[in-house]
């Protein structure tokens, strides 16, 4: 009888013990190693160029080339001894030559990328090519080139393709002719924003009539300048 008591008194303490929130112990964390999370090396992304605008000019030097033929009647003759009149021949006289001139350019362009531009270019003689006994003939000329080029650091060198009209003035006369044109050069970075540059330019690679004798043409032209990109 008095064992039953004393487990019913135990019985009643550890009740009461869980009922009046008693002492609480923790389960033990299991020994977990911490993991880092993954991260993808994902490849850096280069920034694309941005289409870069330019404008720019140059002095430079131009050589051009004229020819003309002429038919010349033939004079009459006298012959003493039989006394009587005939004609001569006619001749066709030929003469020609060549001749310098100062040529100014503008130019504007817009960088496609780093291999590829697009630039417009006018051209006028400054003075007038003057060739032997021909009257001053007068020059200028628009084109549009496709300009491929390569850089090196602060050097770059280029082709120009493209296609122009040129514009002859010569005894009042104004003639045009269009076709094929192309140069090649070179430029250097003097910083962002500033360059200089040296080429050449065939302007009109072909003779044109100009007047019923005179042809004019195959100017070559080797020019001077500066870029500037804003």
């Amino acid at each position: 009888m008095k064992k039953l008591t004393k487990l019913l008194s135990l019985a009643v303490v550890a009740s009461s013990c869980v009922f009046a929130g008693g002492p609480f112990i923790a389960a033990p964390e299991p020994d977990v190693e911490a993991v880092e999370p993954a991260i993808a090396n994902l490849p850096e992304v280069q920034p694309t160029k941005d289409i870069q605008p330019y404008i720019g000019g140059s002095l430079g030097t131009s050589n051009g080339s004229a020819q003309s033929s002429a038919k010349v009647c033939g004079g009459c003759t006298y012959n003493k001894l039989t006394q009587t009149t005939g004609k001569e021949s006619d001749k066709i006289l030929n003469w020609g030559g060549s001749d310098s001139s100062t040529n100014a350019m503008a130019l504007a362009g817009v960088e496609v990328n780093d291999y590829l531009a697009v630039e417009a270019r006018l051209t006028s003689a400054v003075s007038d090519y003057e060739i032997e006994d021909h009257q001053a003939i007068s020059f200028a000329n628009a084109a549009v080139y496709l300009k491929p080029q390569a850089k090196f650091e602060d050097f770059s060198v280029y082709a120009l393709l493209g296609y122009g009209i040129s514009s002859v003035d010569f005894m009042g006369v104004n003639t045009k002719s269009n076709g094929f044109q192309y140069g090649a050069g070179g430029s250097y970075d003097i910083s962002d924003q500033i360059s200089v540059f040296a080429d050449y330019t065939q302007l009109m690679g072909s003779t044109e009539k100009i007047s019923k004798a005179t042809s004019f043409g195959n100017i070559d032209s080797i020019n001077a300048g500066v870029i500037f990109k804003p």
